[in-house]
């Protein structure tokens, strides 16, 4: 580690000097700078190859934070078949001597060279060789697989499953399902037996078993995953819990969920299932008292594009006009200020008109 030379890199704020030096120190100094400048808002930076590989090489000091760490660049590093097109552009571009004037600059001076094209290439650049360094990190990573603390667990295994999108590392697949298959059935954890069964799904498991599971959060998270698309039990299974998502949410802070609520990924996921739409009326009125709370609305949207898929109705059907007429008559949702639910009705082309929802309802 000493002797990388961090003033030819840089991250979001400028020259990586100070990440090497916070780097040559305890791992947990430096945590907030490599997730606030070295991957800033999930974005690979020069300093980022570099940071990852020190991480990396330093999992048993902090386990929970590199595995997290690890999984975050991995999933901004997914290039999936279209690496080698990027990086022959990367190759063509006059990258090294734009990094060059980069850094060069003062921090004024360096803000008009984004305007050259060739900036973005070198952050390009700086993802493909995180990629290209992901199937290195399988062994390291796959030593947490059975670590005491399940929260470790836990963040091996969805880190894992970011790692074998790369395709040198696929092969490891096969070793892995007959693995997670019986450390899934064996957690005594709700939460660690449902978090393992979605990375199954991730790997093309078999998740069928997982459907009878006596807790219905595991039943929803094999439900969720790609393998069951198409199995009329697993959608019956998300319909029922989506009738109350907000008990889904007791699976928060899973890695799988990047932060966000949990139900927001049942309801992306339901409302892309091929069920008759109108199975999707009651767990729309279930979301409504989540409404326009952010935009567009993670709650109410994918169900209002699918009920409102053909447009606004001329003669809606009972389930349309009962999901309007509930829309209407909430009032705190139809604030002028609201612009998370103009953002997203607007989205959808919808009307945002109280009335014309009311009317639609037969309650104008």
């Amino acid at each position: 580690m000493s002797a990388y030379d961090w003033s030819r890199v840089f991250h979001a704020y400028g020259p990586a000097t100070d990440t090497g030096e916070l780097l040559r120190g305890p791992l947990a100094d430096a945590r907030d700078h490599l997730w606030s400048d070295v991957l800033h808002h999930g974005r690979i930076w020069p300093a980022t190859p570099q940071a990852l590989r020190v991480v990396a090489g330093r999992l048993p000091e902090a386990p929970l934070f590199g595995l997290e760490f690890v999984r975050a660049v991995a999933s901004a590093a997914n290039f999936g078949t279209e690496a080698e097109k990027w990086r022959a552009r990367v190759a063509a571009a006059p990258t090294r001597e734009w990094t060059e004037e980069y850094l060069a600059r003062d921090e004024d001076g360096r803000v008009g060279l984004w305007d050259d094209p060739t900036g973005n290439l070198v952050l390009v650049g700086a993802a493909l060789e995180c990629w290209d360094g992901l199937p290195e990190l399988l062994e390291p990573v796959a030593e947490y697989l059975d670590d005491p603390d399940g929260r470790v667990r836990v963040q091996a295994w969805a880190t894992l499953t970011r790692l074998v999108n790369h395709p040198e590392a696929a092969a490891r697949t096969r070793d892995l399902l007959p693995r997670l298959t019986r450390l899934a059935a064996a957690a005594e954890s709700v939460r660690e037996r449902a978090s393992l069964v979605m990375d199954l799904g991730q790997l093309g498991g078999d998740l069928a078993p997982f459907l009878a599971d006596p807790s219905p959060l595991v039943r929803c998270a094999a439900a969720m995953s790609p393998p069951l698309a198409e199995d009329p039990a697993a959608h019956e299974e998300l319909l029922r819990t989506a009738a109350a998502p907000t008990e889904f949410d007791a699976l928060e802070g899973l890695p799988r969920f990047e932060g966000e609520p949990p139900r927001w990924t049942l309801i992306a996921v339901l409302s892309r299932r091929p069920v008759d739409p109108s199975r999707l009326y009651e767990p729309a009125l279930a979301s409504l008292p989540h409404a326009f709370r952010t935009a567009p609305c993670p709650d109410l949207g994918p169900y209002l594009e699918v009920l409102f898929g053909d447009g606004w109705p001329q003669e809606p059907v009972p389930e349309q006009r009962g999901l309007a007429r509930a829309l209407a008559s909430r009032d705190e949702l139809w604030a002028p200020t609201n612009g998370n639910r103009k953002i997203t009705l607007r989205g959808l082309n919808l009307p945002d008109d109280r009335e014309a929802w009311r009317a639609v309802g037969g309650t104008a």
